[in-house]
């Protein structure tokens, strides 16, 4: 740490200024606003202090909280300036120790300047990062107390650190900012895609807005695309500057440039969503085939001789009409190793999977074929899907179920179990 700040001139000169990034709405194909990022400048040296080093000094000199009012009264009025501010979005960063400390001055300071400045509590957003809070209910008690005011709430970084699901069901905020380490690279990691996916169907249930920090790649926006991000920041779209105003011809083309690769990767998906589908059929109709005339004990032997024909196949069970397997599930050894740990054996002969999805909904579609959501095959690390099908053996009604490899999927799941 740089020992040439006084932090206390520095607070008394108000020598901080305000970086804008802009935050993104692909679906409505604008900015919605920006995030205020504070820096400060050094009295002595006019060394540009960056907002971890800053409030690191102001907390060793305990004057953190005055340092947080200086920041919040110079973004508010830097944010005042923006040519059409009222059409935008400020999200204002609050420093944990004001919510922790329950600072009263900090309270009414954000609502006196508020009003001064003649700006509407629901043009800003106050950002705080929920893991650094020491109690959920002072939490919920700070959340609640701002909207009903009428400003908006937002969770940062979460997904950082000890980040707690169940703080989004307490404290229900308006937006969720999900952690950039969990958004970066989450175009080719599948446990990333697949908690940000939680993240967001919890957003959903509790009426939040969720939004992707740290964009940096097309690939990255695309993919948070896909996956149900409603908004969007980093610095694909703009790196934090003062004037953002300036450079919004630049920002609105790199938005227009996203559209358009995201119309055109949602078409490839569907194509190829099709053709695999068109592919796993044919795969299906083969491994139904002359099932009526064979005992089960015929179709297990007919099924072991197809089976290591097609790589798509990981695994195939066979149960009957009330989801209990009725034979050892047959392995694609080209697919799974013999050294291979996994849970496969918990669900072999006799084993009930009456609830499973793949078996349940089978007969309450109005389809011969039902296919479930991609999952992680505990026995490769691959994304697989699970086609199950009604099959006649000797008349006897059973359901085929074959695990397919999503090779759409799998494709960007270039981080894989074991590797």
């Amino acid at each position: 740490m740089e020992q040439d700040t006084n932090i206390f001139n520095l607070v008394e000169e108000g020598n901080v200024i305000t970086l804008f990034q802009p935050i993104v709405s692909l679906k409505d194909k604008r900015v919605i606003g920006f995030e205020a990022l504070s820096r400060g400048i050094c009295s002595n040296t006019g060394r540009v202090i960056k907002p971890l080093e800053l409030f690191n000094i102001a907390r060793s000199e305990g004057c953190d909280i005055e340092l947080d009012n200086l920041c919040r009264k110079t973004a508010l009025t830097s944010f005042k300036s923006i040519p059409n501010y009222d059409q935008f979005i400020l999200f204002l960063n609050l420093d944990t120790s004001v919510i922790n400390n329950n600072d009263e001055n900090s309270k009414i300071n954000t609502i006196e300047l508020t009003d001064k400045l003649g700006l509407d509590y629901s043009s800003i957003s106050l950002e705080i990062v929920e893991s650094k809070i020491d109690n959920e209910s002072t939490l919920a008690e700070f959340v609640d107390h701002y909207r009903k005011l009428g400003y908006y709430v937002s969770l940062d970084d979460f997904g950082a650190m000890h980040s707690n699901m169940n703080r989004i069901m307490t404290s229900k905020p308006d937006i969720i900012k999900i952690d950039m380490d969990l958004i970066r690279s989450v175009s080719v990691n599948y446990y990333q895609q697949s908690i940000i996916s939680s993240i967001i169907e919890l957003a959903r249930k509790t009426g939040a807005l969720t939004l992707a920090e740290g964009l940096e790649t097309p690939e990255d926006i695309i993919k948070c695309y896909e996956l149900g991000i409603d908004l969007y920041q980093g610095f694909y779209f703009y790196k934090p500057c003062v004037d953002i105003h300036t450079n919004f011809p630049f920002i609105m083309a790199k938005i227009d440039y996203l559209v358009l690769m995201i119309k055109n990767k949602l078409k490839e998906n569907v194509l190829i969503r099709n053709n695999q589908h068109s592919g796993f059929d044919f795969i299906v109709d083969l491994l139904k085939r002359d099932s009526v005339s064979k005992s089960q004990e015929e179709y297990f032997k007919y099924l072991l001789k197809q089976i290591p024909n097609f790589e798509e196949i990981e695994r195939v069970f066979l149960l009957d009409s009330k989801g209990q397997q009725t034979m050892d599930s047959i392995n694609n050894i080209g697919s799974i190793s013999k050294k291979s740990k996994s849970f496969l054996k918990l669900y072999e002969n006799n084993s009930d999977h009456s609830l499973k999805e793949y078996f349940y909904y089978l007969g309450k579609i109005d389809s011969d074929k039902f296919y479930t959501d991609t999952y992680l095959s505990n026995a490769t690390g691959r994304i697989l899907r699970t086609m199950s099908c009604t099959v006649e053996l000797q008349n006897e009604p059973h359901i085929l179920c074959v695990e397919f490899v999503d090779s759409a999927a799998d494709n960007y799941n270039l981080k894989k179990v074991g590797t």
